[in-house]
């Protein structure tokens, strides 16, 4: 695997609301945006660090003048480009001087900066979504592209290929984008939507791109690396706010600025992945008998859910369906057999997610229907007494599905008492991926102990809960969890449920100490 070195991470101090971080491959820069990232108010200014991260000079620029909330910079010639709300600034490194100063009227928020062909640089401009192309000795500009709230941008200047991510407009909806030379912005596949910031490029084939989840921050981050070549991603769990990363080819150093914690992080991959603890946790919210009692109204927002893994599955808003999350992405099947993409501000009564992250992948080449795939998968599990994520993959000969219908009226009625309401949908020569659990019987009441299992087409047109399925050559994908995390609601509905008590006679004979 590329990016490994095996140092120990590093953290420096001492910023103000870090934003970016760059280098020319012998001196390195961080920019501070002050106390505000959006304001005119002077307070901005740009540390020179060492590569270890030692900071050699505090306020190493501006010399004379101001910057206001300087964010993405790129090194050209010796002269330190900036993005600086609605100018780019460049400076002579050397001498410290201003050397070329270029107003954008329309801008607001000119973000990440990146040298683009000879002569040229790129910048992106976030609330407009515009990406501009400048030319350095004319001090001109033109509009290349737009991508609504455009973040981070990074040229290979090998490939002529142009990269640009974005924080997406609910905030945790981004994506990443392709340009080549002679093409529009295309949108890269099998990565999860999020509130991306940084983007560099490692080699020709990969990238790696800083991921906030969603903003608000709440704990942690992803920073992905992305293979071009196969269109595969992966990832590893970082702290919160790390925003325009630089990447150190020669030493394989990743240089990552913590915006709200004013820290400078310099790690590796590897040092990176020894840290994952959020990837191997299983988040509950609610309770299954709870949910089956009648407690459909929803109370946790997608949006917070994504911040605690990109697969699972749980239950929509008064019902109406089944809930299935894949790649950061929620989506609900609902009883007609429609399958939506979720809204973040959409509402979750029941939910179990994780950051989904394979120990064990194998493929089942001879055809086999569900009771014999899981089987199979039961016999791969070291412990029936532990908690796994599984995810099946491929073309289905037969699929059977089915979703529930939406409750109106109170008092809600049972699940058990709405069975003859359920919708039932077949789907022939079906491509999609099946997403779900085995869980221990010990969980059961909390959440459903065994396999449960939801369904969604590649195309995300066709899901629901799974009730029968076939197929030949499916990829399966195991990933073992060793921590529980469980919330519950705090609305007067869950706090009042009377939950059926199950007599446990011999816990209750060691708690009295009796025989």
């Amino acid at each position: 695997m590329l990016l490994q070195i095996g140092h120990s991470q590093q953290v420096t101090n001492g910023f103000s609301m870090p934003e970016s971080i760059t280098s020319n491959g012998e001196r390195f820069f961080v920019s501070s945006q002050g106390q505000d990232f959006m304001t005119k108010d002077g307070d901005g200014f740009i540390s020179e660090i060492s590569s270890d991260g030692k900071i050699l000079n505090h306020k190493f620029l501006p010399s004379k003048g101001i910057l206001n909330a300087p964010k993405g910079m790129t090194i050209v010639n010796n002269i330190l480009f900036v993005a600086d709300l609605d100018r780019v600034v460049g400076y002579n490194i050397k001498n410290r001087k201003t050397v070329f100063e270029l107003v954008i009227d329309e801008a607001k928020l000119l973000n990440d900066i990146c040298e683009s062909e000879n002569g040229f640089i790129a910048v992106t401009e976030t609330v407009s979504g515009n990406i501009y192309k400048i030319n350095i000795d004319k001090k001109s500009f033109e509009i290349i592209g737009n991508i609504p709230t455009a973040n981070g941008v990074a040229y290979n200047q090998k490939t002529k290929q142009l990269l640009v991510c974005s924080n997406g407009e609910n905030y945790g909806d981004g994506s990443v984008y392709l340009k080549t030379e002679n093409s529009e912005f295309k949108e890269l596949p099998n990565i999860s939507n999020g509130f991306f910031d940084g983007i560099e490029w490692v080699d020709n084939e990969h990238i790696i791109i800083s991921d906030w989840i969603t903003f608000p921050v709440n704990g942690y981050g992803k920073l992905w690396v992305y293979d071009l070549k196969n269109q595969q991603s992966e990832f590893n769990i970082t702290e919160e706010s790390i925003a325009d990363i630089y990447y150190d080819n020669t030493t394989s150093k990743i240089y990552m600025p913590q915006m709200f914690h004013n820290k400078v992080l310099i790690s590796d991959w590897e040092q990176l992945s020894k840290n994952q603890n959020e990837i191997n946790n299983l988040y509950n919210y609610g309770v299954i008998d709870a949910f089956i009692g009648g407690l459909y109204r929803g109370t946790l927002p997608i949006k917070d859910l994504k911040l605690k893994g990109d697969f699972g599955l749980g239950a929509p808003n008064m019902l109406n369906g089944e809930l299935t999350m894949l790649n950061g992405r929620a989506y609900q099947t609902k009883a007609t057999g429609e399958t939506i993409e979720l809204e973040n501000n959409h509402l979750t009564s029941f939910a179990s997610v994780t950051f989904f992250k394979a120990d064990t992948t194998f493929v089942q080449n001879s055809s086999a229907d569900k009771s014999a795939v899981l089987n199979t998968i039961e016999k791969m599990l070291p412990s029936k007494n532990k908690m796994y994520a599984i995810k099946i993959s491929g073309n289905f000969d037969h699929i059977k599905t089915r979703a529930f219908p939406p409750v109106e009226n109170e008092p809600f009625p049972k699940l058990a008492n709405i069975l003859d309401q359920q919708q039932f949908f077949d789907y022939e020569n079906a491509d999609g991926t099946l997403i779900g659990f085995f869980l221990p019987s010990y969980l059961n009441g909390i959440n459903a102990g065994g396999f449960h299992f939801h369904y969604l087409s590649n195309d995300k047109k066709q899901g629901g809960h799974i009730l029968e399925f076939n197929g030949k050559d499916l990829k399966i994908e195991i990933a073992n969890l060793k921590t529980f995390e469980m919330e519950t609601p705090n609305d007067n509905d869950f706090q009042n449920f009377e939950f059926i008590k199950t007599e446990n006679e011999s816990l209750r004979k060691v708690e009295q100490g009796k025989h």
